[in-house]
């Protein structure tokens, strides 16, 4: 089970800062009050980090330190979502850990770490290393100065006292990285695979699970638990099935869980006897000495939950959107929308994918039960950022792009070829060469496919393009013929024309009134309301040209080469690859700026233009090769 998102994540108030009104309220014998600040000025950027600052006084002075504030956002209708769980703030399966019985850590999907109670923070992925993938888990030192963090594709990063560097247990091929534990007493830790696989195989302790098996024969390994003395460890699946390594007691498994939810977490008690199960709703199973001291069913039944935090005599369940609720003993120190002050005040970093606007409102004391709020407001523009997309369906997000979801589990040997924005960024379409289209985000999942059997022998859909609405695209083909799906018109096409060379990309005009299709041999066909500026047709080429950008006034466009040379049609030319030795084709380009952007089969990446380079995976290359980019707001409007 994977989750994709990123969080652009911020620890420290900017510079511009904006003010909002702030309201006096009293509460008992104290009057609190609270002014809110937002770090950057509205509108800004989808994609980059916004934090609101809330400062909280109490008859006049600074609140106490762990005075409880909650932030709530009334959410931009195109931030994206899986299903109705907020995934920008979340602290993941795995994603939890105990610093004692005062404190704890939780991580959100892109690494970001917060520290809460006794927990100190030490790092996070994104502050020591620049990079993101999704976080699986972490796991703390001996000492609680420091922790490993894990991703997705096996890598294990260290952060404060934690004694290696970073260790990459990759490639996993069809085999992932799905939590991580401390080990030994503390000293190490234990990283385990979908497959059960445990790594080091040094820390496997008796878990013989064979390289190329798997340890559940019905689903993956979701999670993984140590025993409170890291001599053992569990390993548990989405339903229910659990398995115990080392000094941790097999004591029962999940049997009976409800249709429609999944195992999310497993608790080993402080004694080590016996262990705690939990469901995405909250239901718990217990097990040798496990107790039940409450459940938050009653008040909030549609969090999706995903940690727990035992104590001595209590718990603290932690939801998916980062929330804490405790019970016994355990307290809640703070949480993802329950922040703590220091020196009177409370900060909440966040961001949105597309452009549009949110609210967010800061309630104030008692903790999160009194009536004094102030709320700031972002507008949010285009953000700055591109996808590419393999022909083996992954997609690969750069800048503020986000991955919505791949295709790869859906191309069942196909290809793809082409990965197209919705008009407001958040969401895409992939489609196949056999022209079947998949959707993710708020694309549209209803237009169709190319239509069945139309494909003549030899014939392969290229390419996608959108209409403004995104209520309807235009599907491409080698053969130059179009398949207008949704509230798109059908201007006309290629049939029953002999090309000169297969037509590789497409581009529709700004209005929606017309589209470009570019043949190998450099020909153009315009079409609609799509002028005409002259084409390759015709002319040797050095290599096959791959695609066509029209330039910002949209009076020219440029063609490139797969060896990067640029053809610039009453548009200037910004400069080229042309005469370079390259690793690999370029496979595309697409408008970026005032200028524009190549790519390569190796996903290295040309900018020609004025926007930023925000890199590539030309020293990394994916074992399928590139053969799309997108770009989030192409022309910086």
């Amino acid at each position: 089970m994977r989750f994709l998102a990123r969080r652009v994540g911020a620890s420290s108030i900017l510079a511009g800062i904006l003010l909002a009104g702030g309201v006096a309220t009293p509460a008992g014998a104290v009057t609190y009050s609270i002014n809110v600040a937002q770090s950057a000025p509205s509108p800004a950027r989808a994609g980059t980090s916004q934090v609101v600052s809330a400062t909280v006084m109490a008859d006049g002075a600074p609140a106490p330190d762990g005075t409880l504030v909650h932030f709530s956002v009334a959410r931009n209708r195109g931030e994206f979502t899986i299903e109705e769980y907020d995934i920008l703030t979340s602290a993941g399966i795995n994603n939890v850990a105990a610093h004692g019985a005062d404190g704890y850590w939780l991580v959100d999907a892109a690494g970001n770490v917060f520290d809460y109670g006794s927990a100190e923070w030490h790092g996070s992925l994104l502050s020591k290393y620049g990079l993101w993938d999704w976080t699986v888990g972490i796991a703390p030192t001996p000492s609680g100065n420091g922790y490993w963090l894990a991703t997705y594709d096996g890598k294990v990063y260290p952060f404060g006292d934690a004694p290696e560097g970073v260790v990459d247990y990759g490639p996993f091929d069809e085999d992932w990285a799905s939590g991580l534990v401390p080990a030994a007493d503390g000293v190490g830790y234990r990283l385990v695979t979908a497959r059960g696989r445990t790594l080091p195989s040094a820390a496997a302790l008796n878990n013989t699970t064979p390289a190329g098996g798997l340890l559940f024969d019905d689903a993956p390994v979701i999670g993984a638990a140590s025993t409170p003395n890291g001599q053992g460890y569990y390993l548990f699946n989405q339903l229910g099935r659990v398995a115990a390594f080392g000094s941790a007691p097999f004591l029962g498994q999940v049997t009976n869980l409800e249709a429609g939810h999944i195992i999310t977490a497993i608790a080993p008690t402080p004694t080590g006897l016996g262990y705690t199960v939990m469901a995405d709703d909250s239901t718990l199973w217990f097990y040798g000495d496990a107790k039940i001291y409450g459940t938050p069913k009653t008040f909030d039944p549609n969090s999706f939950y995903t940690g727990i935090l035992p104590t001595s005599a209590g718990y603290r369940l932690v939801t998916y959107q980062g929330r804490v609720h405790a019970f016994g003993n355990a307290q809640n120190k703070g949480s993802l929308w329950d922040v703590p002050t220091k020196d009177g005040k409370a900060v909440f970093g966040y961001t949105s994918v597309a452009p549009g606007s949110t609210t967010v409102t800061a309630l104030g004391p008692p903790s999160m039960g009194g009536a004094a709020m102030g709320s700031v407001t972002t507008e949010w523009t285009p953000a700055d950022g591109y996808w590419m997309l393999s022909a083996d369906g992954s997609v690969y997000p750069f800048g503020g792009a986000v991955n919505l979801g791949d295709a790869k589990p859906h191309l069942g040997g196909r290809q793809a070829v082409d990965l197209e924005p919705t008009p407001d960024y958040g969401g895409y379409w992939i489609i196949d060469d056999s022209g079947r289209v998949f959707s993710f985000g708020n694309a549209k999942g209803s237009l169709g496919n190319a239509d069945a059997g139309a494909l003549r022998p030899g014939e392969k859909v290229t390419s996608l393009s959108s209409t403004p609405t995104g209520d309807g695209y235009w599907i491409f083909t080698s053969h130059g013929r179009v398949f207008a799906k949704g509230d798109a018109t059908h201007f006309g096409d290629m049939a029953g024309t002999t090309l000169n060379g297969p037509v590789l990309d497409s581009i529709p005009t700004p209005s929606g009134e017309g589209y470009y299709m570019v043949g190998s041999d450099g020909g153009i066909f315009a079409f609609g309301d799509a002028e005409f500026a002259g084409s390759m047709g015709g002319k040797k080429l050095n290599a096959p040209v791959q695609s066509l950008v029209p330039d910002p006034d949209g009076a020219g466009y440029w063609l490139v080469a797969s060896d990067g040379g640029i053809f610039a049609f009453d548009a200037d030319f910004h400069g080229s690859m042309g005469g370079t030795k390259l690793n690999k084709p370029v496979t595309g380009m697409v408008a970026f700026g005032n200028a524009y952007l190549m790519v390569g089969e190796d996903g290295g990446i040309f900018n020609f233009s004025d926007r930023p380079f925000y890199g590539s995976l030309g020293g990394n290359p994916p074992k399928s090769p590139i053969v799309s980019v997108a770009i989030l707001d192409p022309f910086g409007i």
